[in-house]
């Protein structure tokens, strides 16, 4: 059962996120309106009396154990069946695989190796044939157990769900669910628009393991829910109630993961597919929340919401209470703003070899711990492909440390998040250089004791002391037009912007450095420039203070 726990994590992220904090219908100034589709109403499609029979028969399940499945009892009336004391059987063991009881989710398939399914109930609603394929509008498993072939790992753990239900499939989600009860090798899971439901959920998930060689720990999910899910887009998508607390003697570490709910409004799964296939391991559920490089004409959510947040790697404790963003569209429902509303992230140390090496760290920075903030609203112009980061609204910020603040307008903001894609991060840096268009910028750093607390901390490390090292800093700052002399950089933009760092660096205040030219910068142009002397003080519309 070694990779059982991070296997239905893997299962958990690709069926689960999600959000609803912002009104519905609610407008800025400007009349971007944030607000989230209703969510669908759901009823059971009604099935065939007549052809319910065949149905079951086409899916193995007129005979216990005529295909993968086999069970005590059976009661069919009309279109409805159920079955009670039902065991799905393991594909069975590799002989080659060591592992013991783990999900096989690979190429779109999904085989339980290893482990029999056990339901004390499987119900059909809706039975029919329909254009000589088996369906059905509704199963319900209730009270779910994951059985371990092996009787020496049925010792190591345990798994259990409460219920498993799946309403109104398409017929390719049908025939292969079908396929998981009387076929030898499963389909594959249906892709893009096949892949469609009414709703699919599974409730009160609960693994644990207890391994001979001292690795320990339990996965809890109170509920995953997939509702109205329809040409690629999944009207909600949300999981509440997540845990995983587990001890791996290999690193000597504990680690606990809590995560109280996330929804997920209008998902659009071909943009998210990649992103959750990437968040299989609880160590770097940070992937949940890798949103930003895409289409800014297509975020691939209306809103997201993240609660109650919390994680102990081995004594490194990260707290984040609530994270909540939402799309905003104009009149014509184009998307025209995303905005993220203020959130705190906290990290703390803790009894763990992690924490104790992490609290030593801060220490030296004279830190016991860390608490960061920020937000975020951009707006979208899809006639002209501008992106606006709207200043003072766009901030990272550390307690006692400092805040960085954004703004910006550039356009290319579409074919950059294409480009972000590849694989290649040359070609990606290319890409973002080729087509983006910066017409102004201003970035701020206000600093609250930071810029201190790393030169005393670089000070009493090499023996210095701390007033000489700062000495030196300026210093060099200051003679950087000198050293830059002949180079072709406008002499009047290297002497106010050293003189700002250098004013920074002796009396640390707020850092702005602003650009507005008088003609938008085509960012290629200046990579590829050999001659800089064009980009003069006065034709960037650079300025740069410390006030």
């Amino acid at each position: 059962m070694k990779y059982l726990l991070t296997g239905v994590a893997a299962i958990t992220m690709l069926t689960a996120c999600g959000q609803k904090d912002k009104p519905e219908g609610a407008a800025d100034s400007a009349g971007i309106v944030f607000s989230e589709s209703k969510i669908p109403s759901i009823s059971v499609q009604k099935g065939d009396a007549g052809t319910a029979a065949a149905a079951l028969a086409a899916m193995a399940l007129e005979t216990s154990g005529s295909g993968n499945v086999s069970w005590d009892g059976r009661d069919l009336k009309g279109a409805t069946a159920v079955f009670t004391d039902v065991t799905l059987a393991s594909a069975g063991d590799d002989e080659d695989d060591g592992e013991g009881m783990s999900f096989d989710a690979d190429d779109d398939s999904f085989d339980l190796d290893g482990a029999d399914l056990k339901a004390a109930k499987m119900e059909f609603e809706g039975l029919a044939m329909k254009d000589g394929q088996a369906t059905f509008s509704r199963l319900l498993m209730s009270d779910v157990s994951l059985v371990p072939t092996d009787p020496e790992e049925a010792e190591n753990g345990s798994g259990k769900i409460g219920s498993i239900e799946l309403v109104n499939p398409s017929p390719e989600m049908a025939a292969w669910v079908a396929s998981l009860f009387s076929e030898e090798d499963v389909a594959d899971l249906p892709e893009g628009d096949a892949l469609a439901f009414d709703k699919w959920a599974i409730n009160d998930v609960d693994f644990r393991i207890d391994d001979p060689n001292g690795e320990q720990g339990t996965f809890t999910v109170g509920n995953i829910e997939v509702t109205g899910l329809k040409e690629q887009t999944a009207a909600l998508m949300k999981l509440d109630g997540m845990t995983f607390d587990m001890f791996d003697p290999s690193e000597d570490a504990k680690i606990k993961f809590n995560l109280a709910s996330v929804e997920l409004h209008g998902a659009d799964l071909s943009l998210l597919t990649d992103a959750s296939e990437d968040a299989t391991d609880p160590e770097e559920m940070s992937q949940m929340m890798n949103l930003a490089s895409q289409d800014p004409a297509n975020p691939g959510y209306e809103s997201l919401a993240i609660n109650g947040f919390d994680m102990d790697v081995a004594g490194v404790k990260i707290d984040m209470p609530k994270l909540v963003s939402a799309v905003g569209r104009n009149k014509k429902d184009s998307v025209v703003a995303v905005k993220t509303e203020p959130f705190k992230v906290s990290l703390t140390t803790g009894e763990g070899k992690y924490g104790e090496q992490l609290a030593g760290q801060l220490a030296m920075l004279g830190y016991e711990s860390l608490e960061l903030t920020g937000a975020g609203y951009q707006t979208y112009e899809p006639e002209t492909d501008l992106t606006t980061y709207a200043k003072d609204q766009n901030y990272w910020a550390l307690k006692d440390g400092f805040r960085i603040d954004f703004g910006a307008k550039f356009a290319g903001a579409k074919a950059i998040a294409q480009a972000e894609q590849s694989d290649d991060p040359t070609a990606v840096l290319g890409d973002t250089l080729e087509n983006m268009v910066l017409h102004n910028m201003e970035l701020s750093l206000k600093d609250d004791g930071f810029l201190n607390r790393a030169i005393n901390a670089y000070a009493a490390q090499s023996g210095q002391d701390p007033q000489e090292l700062r000495n030196q800093l300026t210093g060099m700052l200051a003679m950087a037009p000198m050293m830059a002399a002949g180079s072709g950089i406008d002499p009047e933009l290297l002497t106010e912007a050293s003189t700002a760092l250098s004013s920074f660096v002796s009396d640390p205040k707020t850092l702005t450095i602003k650009m507005a030219p008088a003609e938008p910068l085509v960012m290629q142009t200046i990579a590829e420039m050999e001659d800089p002397s064009a980009l003069t003080k006065e034709a960037l519309g650079f300025s740069a203070t410390n006030e």
